[in-house]
């Protein structure tokens, strides 16, 4: 079953607006159901509100590592281990804890991302040691490479730690400082791959900071988890999901990339087909309501991500006949 994690790098009282709004109007599609956050990034504030989404609402709680940080120099490896140690010591209440990790980008050459993939590999085995299996389980290793042979290295490399599941940070980079993750045509190949190989070593296995709607309908055959900040970041640029991809309405004329304009009685009708949810009821509610657009957004992800599920179970009980 996959598993969908929301990415919450909002304040805290962002984070009790929209699960006051869930609860109230959606109480039956709680997409707050999996929640990941990077705590050494995040205020004491944001990890209160997070720890009480988990003691009253159950929600299954992942820390990130922070490894984004290292990959824009913004931290050094040094300042991330210490920072990580120390949360992870003192706070005892997450579900799945992702070990340190050195993240290399889409400009960088094999040798360059060969030193990645050895800090990454010896900086999580050597922290993974240091909690002498008080967090085995629940760890998360991260595999980063850009080519087959550097993903083969990483998952070898992890098969003598006690883990259940890893992680895939290797995606492609775009943007300013190389900050955004794309899924190029590279990365989903190298997915696919260490997808196989995962299941050799018997590991579950989680991909870090998917897009929209398109990249996720393209790895859910290869994946048991991923994490998303893109349907509150999406919100913020006036776009809004449906299911198999997002579409500006806060312009002129809504549309769907940069020179597609469509009408907005396309985008209601396609929204009523597809899906339903109090937030994107009024369309024009939803174009002037920032939080309305990314609390549709995290709905219809989740909801997609429950339909897949849905699916596997109908197979399986199909297999079974």
């Amino acid at each position: 079953m996959v598993e969908f994690f929301a990415s919450t790098t909002i304040s805290p009282g962002q984070i009790k607006k929209m699960r006051d709004l869930l609860k109230k109007h959606e109480p039956k599609k709680w997409a707050f159901e999996n929640i990941i956050f990077t705590p050494i990034r995040a205020s004491q504030g944001t990890a209160n509100m997070i720890r009480k989404l988990k003691e009253e609402e159950n929600s299954t709680i992942m820390f990130d590592s922070g490894g984004f940080y290292v990959q824009q120099e913004k931290l050094t490896m040094e300042d991330l281990l210490c920072k990580l140690k120390q949360f992870y010591e003192t706070n005892k209440w997450g579900d799945w804890y992702v070990l340190p990790d050195s993240p290399p980008v889409s400009s960088d050459s094999v040798e360059v991302a060969w030193g990645k993939v050895y800090e990454t590999i010896y900086c999580a085995k050597s922290f993974s040691e240091e909690f002498n299996g008080k967090y085995e389980k629940k760890f998360i290793p991260v595999v980063q490479g850009i080519t087959k042979e550097q993903i083969y290295h990483c998952v070898n490399s992890y098969s003598n730690l006690n883990v259940k599941r890893i992680g895939f940070g290797s995606f492609g980079t775009s943007g300013k400082n190389n900050a955004i993750n794309i899924l190029t045509k590279k990365s989903l190949e190298n997915l696919k791959y260490l997808s196989t190989l995962a299941k050799d070593y018997g590991f579950e296995l989680h991909a870090f900071g998917i897009g929209g709607p398109s990249s996720i309908n393209r790895i859910r055959e290869y994946i048991d988890s991923f994490d998303s900040s893109s349907w509150d970041k999406a919100g913020g640029f006036g776009d809004v999901f449906l299911p198999n991809k997002r579409v500006n309405i806060t312009g002129k004329s809504p549309r769907i990339c940069k020179n597609h304009y469509v009408g907005y009685d396309y985008i209601f009708n396609d929204l009523k087909n597809n899906h339903e949810c109090y937030f994107c009821s009024s369309l024009n509610e939803l174009r002037k309501n920032r939080m309305y657009r990314s609390l549709h957004n995290i709905i219809i992800t989740h909801e997609t991500v429950k339909k897949w599920q849905e699916d596997i179970t109908l197979d399986i009980m199909l297999n079974q006949k």
